[in-house]
């Protein structure tokens, strides 16, 4: 009688079944559509995400190395959950300073390795199998992803470009208020470039008072809105906001340090602290040197986010102007560095495929709307993370494709 050998029996053990129904991560598609090209040896202009191009500000750079050489206190070591002190309070100084919201630093803000990790983590803090989460959609893919890694039943909002792309909470249904415990809100939006105002952060928050649900704001782009008179703001300058929200913000792409995955949540002191003590069993905060070079981005980086600003808003501009000449008549977004339009119409709606059209015909690598949720069907974003000479470059292979853009 035969019998297999133990190497012989494969050994499989099947992920979670949360894991195995996560949808594909639309990023993750289209950096192997990138990464296939260049081993190939094509050229390719990859703008499907908001990665900036710039380096950080020099007194950033300077003030990692100098944490680095700093024997004082070793930033080499383990550091403390909550993040540094000076961090903190350098945090709450800068929210004073832009928005004239007071903060405790000591429990009412709290660093994290990006806003996108502390986002999954709240979620994780506070969502229940089963239990509802809305989100406005379009939006940023990741939300989806983190809401199912919790089990949580999503809710798609629809925002609408006549509505400027800021959500009717009307529209939310009776049973879906009921069962959710949370909203997310991003302002600035990514993707579509919508900007929201303070009229609509008071009514979002007298709504999820009334409904018991919690405001999660993630703003992100607050400093990059190209109206200087005007800018964006945030929800925790509603009166008694701070009772119902908390706030998420990035230097990634105000600083350009994407790579660098630093970023802050503020609010109320119960929800940070539960955020905490998830963070708590998951990891030890940002290494030091980086939350120092944090500090420094905040203190003295004004200028830089106002150049950068200045240098998207230049960009917009130009990339708005090429793609009109072609025929593609796109919008020109209020704030972000990404452009979202609708895709021409001989592609019948299908995002994915003129995706990848425009990517086989010139190398030119946009992001499909429906990745971006249901009601994201039938548009593109682009991100503004090219030279001027390269989106001139961009331009010129996209006029050259004798596709009709109408």
């Amino acid at each position: 009688m035969n019998q297999q050998t133990p190497a012989a029996v494969p050994f499989v053990v099947p992920c979670a079944d949360r894991v195995a129904k996560l949808p594909p991560y639309v990023f993750a598609t289209l950096f192997r559509m990138r990464d296939e090209a260049l081993a190939a040896g094509r050229e390719v202009f990859d703008l499907s995400v908001g990665n900036p191009d710039l380096r950080p500000a020099p007194a950033v750079i300077a003030a990692m190395n100098t944490a680095m050489d700093d024997d004082s206190w070793n930033c080499h070591r383990y550091g403390t959950f909550n993040g540094l002190p000076r961090f903190r309070e350098a945090i709450a100084r800068w929210y004073y300073e832009r928005f004239v919201v007071t903060l405790d630093p000591n429990t009412q803000v709290l660093p994290l390795i990006g806003s996108k990790e502390g986002l999954a983590n709240l979620m994780r803090a506070y969502l229940n199998p089963g239990d509802g989460i809305i989100i406005p959609s379009p939006c940023y893919p990741a939300y989806f992803g983190a809401a199912h890694l919790c089990e949580a039943e999503v809710f798609e909002l629809r925002l609408c470009e006549e509505d400027g792309w800021v959500p009717r909470l009307e529209d939310i249904p009776a049973e879906v208020a009921a069962r959710s415990r949370m909203l997310i809100l991003n302002y600035p939006n990514n993707p579509t470039g919508g900007v929201a105002d303070l009229a609509f952060f008071a009514k979002a928050v007298e709504w999820c008072r009334r409904h018991q649900v919690m405001l999660v704001s993630d703003a992100a782009y607050t400093e990059l809105g190209f109206d200087p008179d005007n800018q964006p703001p945030s929800v925790l300058q509603v009166p008694g906001a701070m009772d119902v929200a908390v706030e998420f913000q990035s230097l990634s792409k105000s600083h350009n340090l994407a790579g660098w995955r630093v970023g802050f949540v503020v609010g109320g002191q119960e929800p940070i602290g539960y955020l905490g003590k998830v963070k708590s069993h998951v990891d030890f905060s940002l290494f030091g040197g980086i939350q120092m070079a944090a500090v420094a981005a905040l203190r003295h980086g004004g200028q830089s986010v106002k150049d950068n600003r200045a240098m998207y808003l230049r960009r917009r501009g130009q990339m708005v102007a090429g793609l009109r000449k072609l025929g593609w008549q796109v919008p020109s977004p209020p704030a972000t560095l990404y452009i979202w339009a609708r895709i021409p119409q001989a592609w019948q709606g299908d995002d994915f495929r003129f995706v990848q059209d425009l990517f086989a015909a010139t190398g030119v690598l946009v992001s499909p709307g429906s990745g971006f949720g249901v009601h994201g069907k039938g548009y593109a974003r682009m991100s503004l993370v090219a030279p001027t000479a390269t989106i001139e470059r961009i331009c010129e292979l996209l006029e050259g494709t004798g596709f009709d853009w109408s």
